[in-house]
Formats: structure tokens, sequence, C-alpha cells
């Protein structure tokens, strides 16, 4: 008897350390920014005259700095201990705006430096994109799972589209749930993110403003949406990188090329350029 009560402590004890150190990695790995639990070296701005392309991805407290020609390499952190909350960034100037729980911070990219202050939208639920060359204008609302094509020469709704076959729970998943618009710059595709269920809508827009946008391939996202997501797409039109699943998708094969773990945690991100020395900020 004295022996089984011996082993069933020992089994016990050991159980209860097990859980402990798991507790411990787990809360001790979600402390630190993803970028840098990967290694990443510190970012230092590029000094030499060329062109250098890097999607910016704003994890809570951190800044991670992911080349766009080179595989979306991780090549540089830093780490943001006042950002917060971080819900949208923008370009100010020749630096970054960061609006975070706490109010808006200016990042020096140059100087890798925070300081608090400066001008930034607040992020809204509602998401527009205007398509000049077809009289259009697409926009995201709360209760929609689609979006709404808006008339430019008049301001009406044009057109009402949904997703056909998918459905939504407004009272488990994110509101609106079409929290993803993204407009080819070289083609009239539309791709839009439907993030309840974790898959992009691609349309092609070239019938409008005389016929409504024609769905042409749903593209399964790799991972399970953890947030409402975003859509950023490189300025030359050949990725979409998707925030809240960290997929990084090509255009043209509509595949996932590479997923980034900074991204699976932030639907903030927007696309930094070195060029000649200086930052730029593509459109």
């Amino acid at each position: 008897m004295t022996r089984r009560v011996w082993l069933r402590g020992a089994v016990l004890a050991v159980v209860v350390v097990g859980v402990i150190a798991g507790l411990t990695a787990y809360y001790s790995s979600e402390s630190v920014p993803p970028c840098l639990v990967s290694g990443a070296p510190q970012w230092h701005a590029p000094t030499d005259r060329a062109t250098h392309r890097y999607m910016v991805v704003f994890p809570e407290r951190a800044a991670c700095f992911f080349a766009v020609d080179d595989q979306s390499k991780l090549v540089g952190a830093l780490r943001l201990p006042g950002a917060r909350g971080i819900s949208f960034a923008a370009q100010l100037q020749n630096d970054v705006a960061v609006r975070t729980s706490s109010g808006p911070f200016i990042l020096g990219l140059r100087t890798g430096r925070l300081q608090r202050g400066g001008l930034v939208p607040f992020a809204s639920d509602t998401l527009t994109v205007t398509d000049e060359q077809h009289d259009a204008m697409y926009v995201t609302q709360r209760g929609l799972l689609g979006f709404r094509v808006i008339d430019l020469r008049n301001g009406e709704t044009r057109f009402v589209i949904h997703f056909k076959g998918f459905t939504w729970n407004r009272r488990f998943g994110p509101n609106p749930p079409s929290h993803g618009l993204s407009l080819a710059p070289d083609r009239p595709e539309l791709w839009v993110l439907d993030a309840p269920n974790s898959t992009l809508h691609v349309f092609d827009v070239s019938a409008l403003p005389e016929q409504p946008p024609r769905r042409v391939e749903d593209v399964r996202l790799t991972r399970t949406m953890s947030g409402s997501g975003s859509l950023v797409r490189s300025a030359d039109g050949r990725f979409i990188y998707v925030g809240d699943d960290g997929d990084v998708i090509d255009t043209k094969t509509r595949e996932s090329v590479a997923n980034l773990e900074a991204l699976q945690k932030s639907g903030v991100a927007l696309e930094v350029d070195w060029v000649d020395g200086h930052p730029s900020f593509p459109r």
C-alpha cells in the first residue's frame, strides 16, 4: 500500500512539473515578439544605393522586416516595448506612424527609435477600394459576408456580392467578416478576404459597371484565421500578404509560397522600399 501511494505521488509530481514547465515555456514565448524568437538580427537601414523592398509586419511590441524579393526572408527586427495593442500603421513623411492602445507613436526607419506622438488614422471596420477604370468602389461592411459595388458616377450601390456556398455565424466570427480588399494593379482582378472561412475569393471585375464581378477562384489559406485579418499587396502585384494568417500568396499561381510567423499574430503591415539610400512608400 505504501509503495502504491509513493508511486502515485511520484507520477503526480512529474505531471505537475511538466505542466508548469510547459506553461512557463508558453508564456515566455508569448511575451517575446515572434520575429525576435526567430533570431532575426537588429534592423539597420540600408546604406548602399541599391533598391531594397521590405514588407514590415507589426506584431505586439515589434516591427519585423521581410525581404519582398528574397522569398520573404526575415532580415531584421525592432523591439518596440511601448507599442502595445498595435491596430494600424501608415506613412508619416519618411517614417511610420503606429497607432496603439495607448495612442500614436512614430517609428524612425533610419534610427529604429520609437517616439510618442504623430498623426495616424484609426483602424476602421469599413474597407474601401476605388477602381476608377471601371467607375466602381468596393466596400465591406458589418453583417455582410461579401461586399458592395458602388457606382462612382452617381454614388449608388450597383451590386451586392455574396460568397455563395460559404456561411458565417455572426455571433462567433469577426464582424465585418470580409476584412480585406485588394485590387490588382496590372489586371481587372479583385481579391477579398473571407476571414470566417479562411479563404480568399478572387473576382474578375472587367465587365463593370454594366455586369457584376464574377468569382473565378476560391483560395484556401494554409492556416485557420486567428483574427479579423487583412490583405496587403506588394507594389508590383506579385504577392498578397494575409494578416492574422501569415500566408504569402503568389497572385499568378494563387498558391501560398511562404508563411510568416509574425504575420500570423498581426493584421498590421505595410511595404517600405529603400531607393538610393532613402525610404519610400509605394502606392
